[in-house]
Formats: structure tokens, C-alpha cells, sequence
């Protein structure tokens, strides 16, 4: 089997709809009743933020190739010291 990369967006995505699904499965277990402005407001505030975590992360990741193919060392690495220096 090949690995591949972990796409973070859908996994937070899967963890927070899952985390729905139990916080209304006990409150119907229970009657109680969520506020669903709170709960809409978190899921759009929690898809956005994974949303731009996800896109910065793809446009670092195509910076660090382009930079490998064009034979550009990685800024965001530095050096090591020499200690002999």
C-alpha cells in the first residue's frame, strides 16, 4: 500500500461532525436542547479556520517544491552553525 499525505481539512472535518452527532445524540438522550446559533456559529467558525490552515499549508508546501525544482535552498530552514567558526 503507498502512503500518502494526511489531508488535515477533511479529518477536521470528520472529527467536528462527529463531535455534532454525539453533542445532539446526548441531548436527546438527556432533553436538553443545544443553542443552535452557538452550534451553527462554531461549525462555520471551525470549517473556515480549517479552511485557511489548509490552503496556507498547500501554498508552503507548493513554495518548497517550486524552490526545490529550481534548486532554491529552503528559507524556512536555516543553516547549522559551524562550530568551528
Amino acid at each position: 500500500m503507498t502512503r500518502h499525505e494526511t489531508d488535515w481539512f477533511s479529518l477536521a472535518a470528520g472529527l467536528l461532525f462527529t463531535t455534532l452527532g454525539i453533542v445532539f445524540a446526548v441531548a436527546a438522550a438527556n432533553a436538553w436542547a443545544p443553542d443552535l446559533r452557538v452550534v451553527t456559529s462554531v461549525t462555520l467558525i471551525a470549517l473556515g479556520g480549517g479552511g485557511v490552515a489548509a490552503s496556507l499549508t498547500a501554498s508552503v508546501r507548493q513554495s518548497r517544491a517550486r524552490s526545490a525544482a529550481a534548486g532554491i535552498p529552503d528559507s524556512l530552514t536555516p543553516e547549522p552553525d559551524d562550530p568551528a567558526a
